[in-house]
């Protein structure tokens, strides 16, 4: 059997090398599914949004309150943020096109 014939030497082996890095801390890897995550969330919301567009005019007459143009304001804000940091500028520029509708939401809250 392997571990019958792994000997010391071997196991100094990977006790005393510490750039030999296997084991994330349980904080690294919720980080990581975090992040994977929130990239998978925006990249679903643009390529809906690239499909078929945002009918801000009409949410407007749908919503009875202001929520759900201030999320929506929001929501698009972030996913312009995210890709900024990755220099996705493309998808900035589709997203970009709908904050002037939506300029006056959340301001008198």
């Amino acid at each position: 059997m392997f571990f019958d014939d792994f000997n010391d030497e071997e196991e100094d082996f990977f006790e005393g090398d510490d750039d030999f890095e296997v084991i994330h801390t349980e904080k690294e890897v919720s980080q990581e599914i975090y992040n994977r995550m929130i990239d998978r969330y925006v990249r679903t919301n643009y390529e809906a949004i690239e499909r078929k567009g945002i009918d801000i005019q009409g949410l407007r007459i749908m919503s009875l309150d202001n929520g759900v143009l201030v999320q929506l304001k929001s929501t698009i804000q972030f996913m312009i943020q995210y890709f900024v940091e990755r220099e996705e500028y493309e998808k900035c520029a589709l997203l970009n096109k709908y904050l002037p509708e939506l300029e006056d939401v959340g301001t008198n809250d």
